[in-house]
């Protein structure tokens, strides 16, 4: 099995896109505008082709079922952007916000109402677009070549107390509250509701950072927690080599690689419970 992990490290694997991470719609005072999307890639990765997108509805019709949804709140193209080195692309346009921005852009998250963030490729489309003409919940235009990823952020019933929501992800509803954070644990993939007030503690807010995990294992390399590091947690690696951010990544650096690799043996053997 070492042969053949070492055979995989010379392989030049195929490099996953990004995906989305964590997104701020709002903050409670004081710090409030405070909006962001952050994506995670692999370092390096070229954003040229891929836009966010951002749906939600028409300002100026009254309620879910006159015409308001479906309606593309922002468009923001990624040409010309690449990953950086610390695998975080974050985009915001808020001076109150402590982190510098990998790209300066006006979001269109708006606050008290359902949304939803895609990351799509070769997207033909701008800002106040209705993508959903007769306010389904379907999009009868897909204005892009490929969707890479997507999340629907809902604080009310779609088409009933807020409008449609087009992304199979889902986060919410919260019970009537507004949802103002949410993040994406990177080892299970799963979207949770982060905190209304903007926080500097990275165990709340990791924007520009490489979001932690959040199953968690019995010891550093058991990554499917039978209380060992053996053939089982190595062939996981190998099954997810090069992915951004599943259960494989032990390290944490938002990759599955070499230095994972080196974990599962480092730790080789039984768990020390």
């Amino acid at each position: 099995m070492l042969h053949a992990a070492l055979l995989i490290i010379g392989i030049t694997m195929l490099v996953p896109p990004p995906k989305l991470a964590e997104i701020r719609v709002d903050s409670l005072p004081p710090l409030t505008n405070a909006e962001y999307i952050e994506l995670i890639g692999v370092a390096g990765f070229s954003l040229d082709g891929l836009s966010i997108v951002v749906i939600g509805d028409d300002d100026s019709a009254i309620g879910p079922a006159l015409g308001n949804s479906g309606v593309l709140e922002a468009v923001i193209s990624l040409d010309g952007q690449v990953i950086p080195a610390d695998r975080s692309f974050l985009i915001h346009a808020s001076p109150a916000l402590p982190m510098q921005a990998d790209l300066d852009a006006i979001t269109g998250l708006e606050d008290a109402d359902n949304l939803t963030v895609l990351l799509v490729r070769q997207c033909k489309a701008q800002a106040g677009d209705d993508l959903d003409l007769d306010n389904d919940g379907v999009l009868d235009i897909e204005p892009w070549s490929e969707l890479i990823d997507g999340v629907s952020i809902m604080w009310g019933a779609p088409g009933v107390q807020s409008e449609w929501t087009y992304a199979s992800a889902q986060v919410g509803p919260n019970g009537g509250f507004f949802i103002f954070q949410t993040r994406r644990c990177l080892d299970t993939n799963a979207w949770h509701i982060g905190s209304f007030a903007y926080s500097a503690d990275a165990t709340v807010e990791t924007a520009g950072a490489v979001n932690p995990s959040c199953a968690g294992s019995l010891c550093v390399g058991d990554i499917n927690q039978d209380a060992a590091v053996d053939a089982g947690d190595l062939s996981l690696v190998l099954a997810h080599w090069g992915e951004l951010g599943t259960v494989a990544d032990i390290n944490g650096d938002g990759v599955v690689g070499a230095r994972d690799l080196s974990h599962v043996f480092a730790y080789w053997g039984e768990c020390d419970l």
